[in-house]
């Protein structure tokens, strides 16, 4: 059975749970976009595009949320 794909938006809420510094830079490099188009997608201001949504899953799939590190 296949899991079922998460949406872009699902996809930007993981990664704002788990999002570090640094990660805004390694997307821009990553994607092409600019840093500030990037900051404007997580604020809320602009819509996450597809390939963006991939990037933000890919970086941050195998960390743990940032509640769980700051609990331990």
């Amino acid at each position: 059975m296949n899991k079922p794909k998460l949406n872009r938006s699902a996809k930007l809420t993981f990664f704002n749970a788990r999002k570090r510094q640094g990660d805004v830079s390694k997307l821009s490099e990553s994607t092409g976009y600019s840093i500030s188009h990037i900051t404007n997608v997580l604020a809320g201001r602009r819509s996450v595009s597809q390939t963006l949504a991939n990037e933000m899953y890919t970086i941050s799939r195998r960390r743990v949320k940032n509640s769980e590190k700051a609990a331990a």
